[in-house]
C-alpha cells in the first residue's frame, strides 16, 4: 500500500501537491500584483496560506496545473505525468486553445528534460498542441517536432544570452 493510500485510510488530508508552489512562484499573478519568479506572500509551511478562502483570487481557484488535474479527474493520463518537483516544471492546458504552458524551475532547468515529460509533451504535440515555454525569464513557443528536439539539445537561456536577446519576463532580472 503506497503512502498516500495510508495517509487516507488514517484520515489524514492527502495533498497531491505536496510540498509544490511552482504555481505560486513562477507565473505572474496580477491579482495578487505578484510578478513572475518571485514567491506569492500567501506560500506558508510549503503550501497556500489562502487555499479555500475567499481572499483566495479567482485567477488561483480557476487554475490547477496538469499533474493535479490528472489525479483529481482520476484521468487515465495520470501516471504519465510526473510531479513537477520530480521533473523540475509544471504545465497546464489552455481551456479553449491547444496550447500547453510549461513553467521550467529556474534552480533545475534541464530536469525536465530526462524526465517522462518529454514524451508526454511529444504525445500532445503530435495531438495538435503547441507548448509555449517559459524558462529563467525566457520564452519560446514550439509548433513541431523539429523546434521541440531542438529545444531538448540546447538550453532555451543559453540560446537567447547568446543572440543578446532581452528577457522576455523582466522580473526574473530581480528574483
Amino acid at each position: 500500500m503506497g503512502q498516500a493510500k495510508r495517509r487516507r485510510e488514517a484520515g489524514e488530508r492527502i495533498s497531491h501537491c505536496r510540498t509544490c508552489t511552482y504555481c505560486c512562484s513562477l507565473p505572474e499573478i496580477q491579482a495578487l500584483d505578484k510578478p513572475a519568479y518571485h514567491a506569492c506572500r500567501h506560500i506558508e509551511n510549503g503550501g497556500c496560506a489562502i487555499f479555500g478562502k475567499p481572499e483566495r483570487p479567482s485567477a488561483c481557484t480557476a487554475y490547477v496545473c496538469a499533474y493535479l488535474a490528472a489525479r483529481l479527474a482520476d484521468a487515465p493520463e495520470r501516471n504519465r505525468i510526473p510531479h513537477p518537483l520530480d521533473c523540475g516544471a509544471y504545465f497546464h492546458r489552455d481551456p479553449v486553445e491547444k496550447v500547453i504552458f510549461l513553467f521550467v524551475d529556474p534552480q533545475r532547468p534541464l530536469l525536465w528534460k530526462a524526465s517522462a515529460l518529454v514524451e508526454f509533451l511529444r504525445m500532445q504535440m503530435g495531438a495538435g498542441f503547441a507548448l509555449f515555454v517559459t524558462d529563467r525569464g525566457r520564452q519560446m513557443v514550439v509548433r513541431d517536432g523539429q523546434t521541440f528536439e531542438l529545444l531538448l539539445a540546447n538550453d532555451l537561456a543559453a540560446m537567447a544570452d547568446r543572440d543578446r536577446r532581452p528577457l522576455d519576463i523582466p522580473s526574473f532580472a530581480t528574483a
